[in-house]
């Protein structure tokens, strides 16, 4: 493996690092001492708990009024780009993506709230799906000037839904408040680039979300609405992919506790998979529960698997 000189030099001396990094963390502190910043973030922790955005009253003016947001952020950035310039190795402390088109940094988290800056380059953007979530957002944008349309349900039903349209222009000062689990953003087409500081708050007992086809309305997907789940569905996933049969008690038991039904539906079949006596012992157990969301669903396919494997009614009387 060739190794850059500079690179090198760095594994070999990390004084630099340490110091471009304590450059890097004064300027997070420097920008917090602003006046607003640390009203800010402290504001922040309260929305994630819950609080109403009228009972914060920076993060109100940032995301209703004109001119803050625009301000608190010049000075975010005044003080990381000095920081970066004289330290071109320091590394912002924030999570940050960027597929070429779009890229985001998480500037803060606290409980359900996330603080965001969000960038979109110039052209044109393929929308061939449109996804909702059981949270809310509001949208400050900073600079850029896009073509975007916020696509509203307006009716659903289990597998399909229907839209309408607003069309708008996004420019800098302007402030839009969205309910996720029926509105969403879609922006077309990017005269300049676009960037917005987005306050995000997802709901205490998230539904889950869904991503539906812009072309006909159908269903494309659906996925828990809390980030825990889905973590428990991608280990369930996992163990199954990689035939752990001595999972098997564990995920069944997840499977008949109490939760997200699509999370109890998945273990199920992970259950049945990897080890179908446990599986099938948890499918008749759920499936006698007249009170339980799932029965219904588990009394079918328990149906249709004694018919298919008769065998099957001997786990039953054991």
């Amino acid at each position: 493996m060739q190794v850059h000189p500079d690179i090198a030099a760095l594994r070999s001396d990390r004084a630099p690092q340490r110091q471009a990094q304590t450059a890097i963390l004064a300027a997070r502190d420097a920008w917090a001492a602003e006046e607003g910043a640390s009203e800010l973030l402290a504001e922040l922790d309260a929305y994630g708990t819950g609080a109403p955005l009228e009972a914060c009253s920076t993060l109100e003016a940032v995301f209703t009024g004109q001119g803050e947001a625009e301000r608190l952020m010049g000075l975010l950035s005044k003080h990381y780009c000095n920081a970066i310039a004289a330290n071109p190795i320091g590394h912002p402390p924030f999570r940050n993506g960027f597929d070429g088109m779009a890229s985001s940094i998480l500037l803060a988290r606290a409980g359900r709230a996330q603080l965001m800056l969000q960038a979109r380059e110039p052209g044109e953007m393929a929308n061939p799906g449109y996804i909702f979530s059981d949270a809310s957002r509001f949208d400050a944008v900073l600079a850029g000037e896009a073509e975007a349309r916020i696509v509203r349900i307006a009716s659903r039903q289990e597998q399909a839904a229907e839209f309408v349209e607003e069309r708008v222009h996004l420019r800098p000062g302007h402030r839009i408040a969205f309910d996720l689990a029926t509105e969403a953003l879609m922006i077309d087409r990017v005269t300049r680039r676009v960037v917005i500081l987005r306050l995000m708050r997802t709901a205490a007992d998230p539904q889950p979300g869904r991503e539906y086809c812009a072309e006909t309305g159908c269903l494309l997907h659906q996925s828990a609405g809390c980030i825990a789940t889905s973590r428990q569905e991608a280990i369930i996933a996992l163990l199954g992919r990689m035939g752990r049969d001595d999972a098997a008690p564990a995920i069944a038991q997840v499977a008949m506790a109490d939760g997200d039904n699509s999370l109890r539906w998945q273990a199920m079949r992970e259950a049945l998979a990897l080890d179908t006596a446990t599986g099938f012992a948890a499918l008749y157990t759920v499936a006698r529960r007249s009170e339980d969301p799932l029965a219904g669903q588990a009394g079918a396919l328990r149906a249709q698997l004694l018919e298919t494997y008769p065998q099957l009614a001997q786990v039953e009387a054991a």
